[in-house]
C-alpha cells in the first residue's frame, strides 16, 4: 500500500488504478462525542481491491469530500447508481481525475472503480439516527391513522366516536372498534341473506341413470353403443363470488391486525386490538365452516356484480372496507421511508406533529386531513395550498397547515422556503423549517453553541430571509410572517436548558430562532408557540 497523504481518509487500489477519498477528520458532532469503534466501516468488493483506512475516520452524508483517481486509462466510477462526473487529464503514462462529492445518503453504499471497488458505511451527523428513524416511522403511522380517524369521525355520519382520548393511537383504536362492530354485523347479515348461485356443469353420465333421454342422445347411443351421454348437471353453490369476497375481507382485516401488535404503544390498547382480532378470527372460522373453506387466497377485491350493487348489507360492507383503505389500514405492510431520506422523513414527521398540536391546542375540528399516500413502499406528502390540512375553530375561523408553499408575486423574488411547514391563520404566518442536522463549524459552535448542539447557522439566516421577504403583494408591503422558527432534533440531555439559549430568546426578541423537536421526546416548546398563535386568533 502506498504512503498515505495528508487528509486521506480512504484509499482503494484495484489492479493499477487508485481511488482516494480526502476530507475532514470529524471527531465530534457539536458537543456530542462520537463513541464508535475505531476506523471507518470499509470493505473490499472483491479479491482485486485492496484498501487502507485512517483510524477514527467516519464518512458523513452531507460533508463534502474530494475524490481523486489515478489509472492507466479513463475508467467509469460510480457510487451506487450514480455516475461520478469526472474530467480526465493525462499525465505521462497515467490518467488523473479529481471531483468534489457528497454521498447524500445514510447507510451502506458501494463505490466501483472499473471491475473492483469498496463497500462503505455513510453515517448521519445525527448519531442516534437509527433510533430516530424507527421512532419517526412508527409515529408517522400513528399520526396518519389517527388524523384519518379524526377526519372520518367528524365528517361521516353516523361515525361519531363517543370516546375522545387525547392520544391519536387511542382515537384510531376507538374508531376501529366501532367500524368493526358495524362491519361484523353487516358481514354476518350479508352472508345469511346472499342467495346461492345455480351452476350448470356439463358432465358425462350413464344413459340408464337418466329419467328422460332426448332423441339426439338416444340416436347416438344406437349408432355408437356408448353407455355415457353428455348432459348438463345443475347444482346450487353456496360459495358465491360475493361470499368469497366476505371471507377474503375478514382474513385481510385479521392479517392487518396481527401485523400491528408489536407497534401498539400501550398494553391496554394492545388488549383492545387483540380483542378485535379474536372476534374477526371467530367470525371467519364460523362462516368458513358453512362452505368448507378454511383459508382464502388473495387480497379482497370489491365485487362488481349486480348483487354487490343491490344487496343492502353487502353495500354497507363495501362502505366499511373503503373506510379502512382511506388511511386507517394502509395497503402496504407499513409506511416504509428509505434510509436515504431521513431528512425528508423528519420533515414529514414535523409537519404531522404540527397538525396534531394545532388540533389539540385549538379544540377545533379537522375538516381537511393531510393527504398522505398509501403506497406500500413509501409515504408521500404533496406540497402546495391545494393539499393543506384545515382545522375549523369554534368561532368559525380556519387554520390551514401547509407543506412547502411557494410565495409568488413578491416585490423582490419568489420565496419557496426549503422544506417549510407553515401555520396560516387570518393575517399572520408562523413558518417552521425542519432540519435534521447540527452545526459542525467549530467557530460557529464557539460563538453560538455555548455547550449545546445547535442547528446550522445558515438555517437561522434563512429564517431571517423568510421573515423579511414574505410580504403582502400590494403596497404597503406589510410583512406576513410573525415568527420563523427552525425545528431540529436536539438530544434529550440538552432540552431542559434550551429556554436559556440565545436562539430561544431571539424568538420573542426578533421573531426568529430555533426550537428542539426530537422523535420520542417532549414537544413542550413547539406546543407553547402554537398555543400562543391560537390564542392570538381568538
Amino acid at each position: 500500500m502506498a504512503m498515505r497523504h495528508s487528509g486521506e481518509l480512504v484509499r482503494v487500489e484495484v489492479h493499477d488504478a487508485v481511488l482516494v477519498i480526502l476530507g475532514p477528520l470529524v471527531s465530534t458532532i457539536g458537543a456530542v462525542s462520537i463513541d464508535l469503534k475505531s476506523g471507518a466501516d470499509v470493505y473490499p468488493l472483491d479479491a482485486h481491491s485492496a484498501i487502507d483506512v485512517v483510524e477514527n475516520a467516519f464518512l458523513f452524508d452531507d460533508v463534502t469530500y474530494t475524490i481523486q483517481i489515478s489509472a492507466p486509462q479513463a475508467v467509469e466510477v460510480t457510487q451506487g447508481n450514480r455516475l461520478l462526473d469526472l474530467s480526465w487529464i493525462r499525465h505521462h503514462t497515467q490518467y488523473l481525475a479529481t471531483t468534489s462529492w457528497q454521498f447524500h445518503q445514510v447507510g451502506w453504499t458501494e463505490i466501483r472503480l472499473g471491475m473492483g471497488g469498496i463497500r462503505l458505511k455513510i453515517r448521519s451527523r445525527k448519531m442516534d439516527y437509527e433510533t430516530d428513524y424507527q421512532i419517526m416511522v412508527r409515529d408517522l403511522e400513528n399520526q396518519v391513522r389517527g388524523l384519518t380517524a379524526k377526519l372520518l369521525s367528524a365528517v361521516l355520519n353516523p361515525m361519531q366516536v363517543t370516546e375522545q382520548p387525547f392520544e391519536l393511537w387511542s382515537y384510531w383504536i376507538a374508531l376501529l372498534e366501532q367500524i368493526w362492530k358495524d362491519l361484523a354485523r353487516d358481514v354476518d347479515f350479508a352472508w345469511r341473506t346472499l342467495p346461492p348461485h345455480l351452476n350448470a356443469e356439463m358432465k358425462g353420465v350413464f344413459i340408464e341413470r337418466q329419467r328422460h333421454v332426448d332423441t339426439y342422445s338416444l340416436r347416438r347411443y344406437i349408432e355408437r353403443g356408448h353407455p355415457r351421454i353428455v348432459t348438463s348437471v345443475r347444482q346450487w353453490d353456496a360459495l358465491t363470488p360475493e361470499r368469497f369476497y366476505l371471507l377474503q375481507l375478514l382474513q385481510h382485516v385479521h392479517r392487518r391486525l396481527q401485523r400491528l401488535f408489536d407497534k401498539v404503544p400501550d398494553v391496554t390498547q394492545n388488549r383492545r386490538l387483540t380483542s378485535i382480532a379474536q372476534e374477526v378470527a371467530r367470525l371467519l372460522h364460523t362462516l368458513g365452516k358453512d362452505v368448507g373453506q378454511e383459508r382464502i387466497i388473495g387480497e379482497p377485491r370489491i365485487p362488481a356484480s349486480p348483487m354487490a350493487e343491490s344487496h343492502p348489507a353487502l353495500r354497507r360492507v363495501v362502505h366499511w372496507h373503503r373506510l379502512l383503505r382511506m388511511g386507517l389500514f394502509p395497503d402496504g405492510e407499513s409506511y416504509l421511508v428509505g434510509p436515504k431520506d431521513i431528512s425528508k422523513l423528519y420533515e414529514y414527521w414535523c409537519y404531522l406533529t404540527i397538525v396534531r398540536l394545532v388540533l389539540e391546542e385549538s379544540g377545533g375540528e379537522l375538516k381537511v386531513s393531510p393527504v398522505a399516500s398509501v403506497d406500500p413502499v413509501d409515504i408521500f406528502l404533496p406540497s402546495g395550498q391545494e393539499h393543506a390540512a384545515e382545522i375549523r375553530l369554534l368561532n368559525g375561523q380556519t387554520i390551514r397547515v401547509l407543506y412547502e408553499r411557494q410565495f409568488q408575486g413578491l416585490p423582490t423574488v419568489t420565496q419557496q422556503p426549503d422544506h417549510v411547514v407553515q401555520l396560516q391563520g387570518l393575517d399572520s404566518l408562523v413558518v417552521f423549517d425542519s432540519k435534521y442536522r447540527f452545526e459542525l463549524d467549530d467557530r460557529a459552535l464557539e460563538n453560538y453553541g455555548k455547550g449545546s448542539p445547535i442547528p446550522p447557522v445558515a438555517t437561522i439566516n434563512g429564517m431571517h430571509q423568510y421573515h423579511d421577504a414574505i410580504v403582502m403583494r400590494n403596497a404597503p408591503h406589510r410583512r406576513l410572517v410573525d415568527r420563523a422558527i427552525v425545528l431540529f432534533p436536539l438530544p434529550a440531555q440538552y432540552v431542559h436548558m434550551w429556554h436559556t439559549h440565545r436562539f430561544y430568546r431571539s424568538i420573542d426578541a426578533v421573531g426568529v430562532g430555533a426550537l428542539p423537536l426530537l422523535p420520542g421526546g417532549e414537544d413542550v416548546f413547539l406546543r407553547q408557540q402554537i398555543r400562543r398563535y391560537v390564542a392570538g386568533l381568538e
